[in-house]
């Protein structure tokens, strides 16, 4: 950089000259380049003449200058007015139903259950029209207010063996109360006891029903156990078939 600048220097000086002169005449102006002129002329100024050698190579890039500050955010603006509410599009079409899908396949059929255990025997068909008749102990299908009840023998045990203290039927629903309970039992004749239901669930046929014998409707009070004279039919004498109905 220093060499470039002393040629520079050099170039310059050896190029450029300027000559101020004094003429022998009085008040005369010589000039270097454009010879001798008097100071009577008009123009009496020094003429100046600059020889400019061939342009060098530019310079390097000067640095760059400092950012400047970053100016503040301006104010935000006020918020705009609403739109107008924009018209209600058209109503879109109504979908097609999609076809109906196919039937699924039937599935496998289930391995089969075990067996229940053996239900408790039916009762026997009914005698001349008279009631339906059941076995000692079981469950009694009945027609009416009950479908089914349950037959309960009630003993009184004495010196001579087992006496029929009573006849106990179950399972009496609600509405059958308020009607007639009527119990059918045989030893050598055939008795029929009669009592109301007062409530659901179990009815005793004992010593306080009235019964009667079916054949003649004479009254019979020695079929259950009396504890007044200690009688009553005996167990072995009874007939297991008992019949059992309810009317209103």
């Amino acid at each position: 950089m220093k060499k470039m600048t002393l040629f520079l220097a050099i170039l310059i000086f050896s190029r450029i000259g300027i000559a101020y002169g004094a003429d022998l005449a009085p008040n005369g102006l010589q000039n270097f380049f454009l010879g001798s002129t008097n100071a009577s002329a008009g123009n009496i100024n020094q003429v100046l003449a600059l020889l400019v050698g061939p342009a060098g190579p530019p310079g390097p890039a000067g640095v760059a200058g400092r950012d400047g500050f970053v100016g503040m955010n301006g104010v935000d603006g006020m918020p705009g007015a609403p739109g107008a509410t924009g018209e209600a599009g058209p109503q879109g079409a109504q979908g097609v139903p999609g076809v109906q899908g196919l039937p699924g396949a039937t599935g496998a059929t289930g391995p089969q259950g075990v067996a229940g255990a053996t239900g408790a025997q039916g009762p026997a068909g009914p005698a001349g029209g008279g009631p339906v008749l059941g076995y000692s102990g079981g469950a009694l299908e009945l027609r009416g207010c009950a479908s089914t009840v349950q037959i309960k023998i009630e003993r009184k045990f004495m010196a001579d063996g087992f006496r029929l203290q009573g006849i106990s039927v179950g399972l009496i629903p609600e509405k059958c109360v308020g009607q007639k309970l009527i119990v059918y039992a045989k030893s050598s004749t055939t008795v029929k006891c009669q009592k109301v239901i007062a409530a659901l669930g179990v009815t005793l046929i004992d010593s306080t029903a009235s019964c009667v014998k079916e054949s003649d409707g004479t009254s019979v009070r020695d079929f259950f156990y009396q504890s007044e004279t200690q009688t009553g039919t005996t167990i072995n004498s009874l007939n297991p078939a008992i019949g059992v109905e309810i009317t209103e």
